[in-house]
């Protein structure tokens, strides 16, 4: 208990510190400029990065100076000056939107409402709001110009839906939505009528995200993205509450403490994270969200402080999560204090269940564990992995999850699944007649069964084309005693078959099995495969990095009617 609490202060006072180093590198530099010519680099070659690393450096400045200034009360004249400047830069841009999220064939393009547009209004809308004193008159009429006139002026000049992300299911619903909410509670009070019509319009969208989440309160885009829309549905929330003085509270809805649990289900005791989907096996929690959630819900449970993270991990440098990381942590060490008790860390041995999501997550008292999903292949940030799973010992992938690739234009069009990371070729299931699995609902797991210790079965024909198989039933069983893993893979009237695994490692075969030699720990695949074979694949990580991803592939022989193959993987430590 005492230890985690003055990791909470170290945190704290980093956060603080890191906030004032960066201020002051930042203090004699100038903002990267936009250029037509990188903007235009998208819609040419479809590359996000060149302009989108420039755009996110200038909200870098405005978050940096935006704390500094929080910090130290506007003593320091030089801070307030210069997050004046920024802000005056920022009104200057030509479209708060990105490029991959705007169609300049539409007369007005540069007006359109995005994440990016939206959580811009967020942050100069409180920025203004809450370091009111410290910000001259007339740069605050700027930012509340441009607010009005990039945002909420065209958000409310529409009947809903203003655009298609108003009433989905997925993070940009509560982005979007949080953060123009957000912006009318700071800025539309001399409009009371239409602040209220547009609190109840926002509101009412909540409903839409919150329904995105399984039953079972998990996130199927994965666990960067719950923490993307839960920390603006939260700060919304939050904010709302308070704005209504008790009369309007989102929290109340039980749903929204299932999805508030969800996060802590994904951290594995080494720290790393579950990565299916668009996800991150090295993800870091925010602070600010976590501990206001812990503070609301008695079942939700922090990960360990050491893993929070910092001030600069997210590299689009967003105010709405860095800002809740200094005040809600604080409010939550200063609960914890007072009331003289600490929230514990969650016990990650054992196995947790996700029906609704069909997911099952297993990890014993050594810290080696594996996850596997059925679900379907239309789900938000869909990869083709119905059946797969993952294996690791310690801090060691020996079987990984890839998560989310580089964003590119074809990343989210017709050619998404051309690509390595999102085709079932790089997750950890059977090839059948040379093909992977397919995209779309249809495409799915129709059987998920565990018995709550260690074992279970799915039947997941369905997800490749129709007719490939008559039946194929995978069964998995993680024995917690010795941390090895088994699998049963069978199928009924299917014609030619391949194993397919995945590593970062590069793998070494001997005779029947595959050897993975890990920093910590090896690792044998063994196998019922009489030809084995790797294949290197360059693979482009969310950050652009090309890195080399090994498949390991065996024949299973084939029966006219019937085929079965089984293969075990155990780890060794060094």
């Amino acid at each position: 208990m005492g230890r985690e609490k003055r990791k909470i202060k170290s945190f704290l006072r980093k956060y603080q510190e890191d906030i004032q180093k960066e201020a002051q590198v930042l203090l004699n530099q100038e903002m990267p400029k936009l250029t037509e010519q990188e903007f235009a680099l998208y819609e040419q070659t479809g590359n996000r990065l060149v302009y989108e690393n420039k755009y996110f450096s200038r909200r870098k400045f405005l978050m940096v100076f935006g704390l500094q200034v929080w910090l130290e009360k506007g003593r320091e004249k030089i801070y307030s000056e210069k997050l004046e400047a920024v802000i005056a830069e920022i009104c200057k841009e030509q479209c708060w939107a990105l490029p991959a999220h705007v169609d300049r064939t539409i007369p007005g393009w540069e007006l359109t409402v995005d994440l990016f547009a939206a959580e811009t209004a967020q942050a100069l809308s409180e920025i203004i709001s809450v370091e009111k004193s410290f910000i001259r008159r007339e740069v605050r009429n700027l930012a509340k110009k441009e607010i009005y006139r990039r945002v909420l002026n065209p958000f409310l000049s529409v009947k809903s839906p203003y655009a298609w992300w108003e009433n989905c299911t997925l993070n940009w619903c509560a982005v979007c939505n949080g953060s123009i909410g957000s912006a009318a509670m700071y800025l539309m009070h001399k409009e009371p009528e239409r602040q209220r019509e547009c609190l109840k319009r926002v509101t009412e969208n909540m409903k839409y995200f919150l329904a995105g989440f399984g039953e079972d309160g998990a996130c199927l885009e994965g666990l960067s993205y719950f923490t993307y829309g839960m920390t603006y549905f939260t700060g919304f929330a939050e904010q709302l509450l308070e704005f209504t003085k008790g009369k309007e509270d989102l929290f109340a809805n039980p749903k929204v403490e299932k999805i508030a649990g969800f996060q802590q289900k994904c951290y594995f005791g080494n720290g790393r994270t579950l990565s299916f989907s668009d996800g991150n096996s090295k993800e870091h929690f925010r602070a600010g969200l976590s501990s206001y959630l812990a503070m609301r819900y008695e079942s939700v449970r922090l990960p360990s402080f050491s893993l929070a993270a910092n001030l600069t991990e997210d590299t689009c440098y967003r105010w709405m999560g860095a800002f809740r990381d200094l005040v809600w942590t604080q409010k939550y060490l200063e609960k914890t204090e007072k009331e003289s008790s600490f929230f514990p860390e969650e016990e990650k041995s054992g196995q947790i269940t996700l029906p609704g999501s069909q997911w099952v997550i297993c990890e014993n008292d050594t810290g080696t564990g594996m996850a596997v999903k059925g679900g379907h292949n239309g789900e938000p940030h869909n990869h083709n992995d119905v059946g797969s799973f993952l294996f690791f010992s310690g801090e060691e992938f020996f079987l990984p999850d890839l998560g989310a690739g580089e964003y590119t234009k074809n990343y989210f069009n017709e050619h998404r699944y051309e690509i390595f990371c999102n085709h079932s070729f790089s997750h950890n299931v059977p090839v059948i007649r040379g093909r992977g699995q397919q995209e779309g609902t249809q495409h799915c797991c129709t059987r998920f069964e565990t018995d709550e210790n260690g074992y279970v079965a799915l039947e997941f024909e369905k997800a490749y084309e129709e007719n490939a198989a008559e039946q194929m039933v995978r069964s998995l069983r993680f024995e917690f005693s010795s941390g090895k893993l088994f699998v049963k893979d069978e199928f009924w009237k299917c014609g030619e078959i391949q194993e397919n695994l995945i590593s970062y490692i590069e793998p070494v075969i001997e005779k029947d099995r595959f050897l993975l030699t890990g920093e910590k720990a090896s690792c044998c695949i063994q196998t019922q495969g009489k030809q084995l074979w790797t294949e290197e694949v360059k693979h482009a990580l969310h950050n652009g990095k090309i890195i080399s991803v090994y498949r390991m592939l065996w024949e299973v022989e084939e029966r006219r009617e019937y085929a079965c193959t089984e293969f075990s993987v155990e780890v060794s430590k060094k």
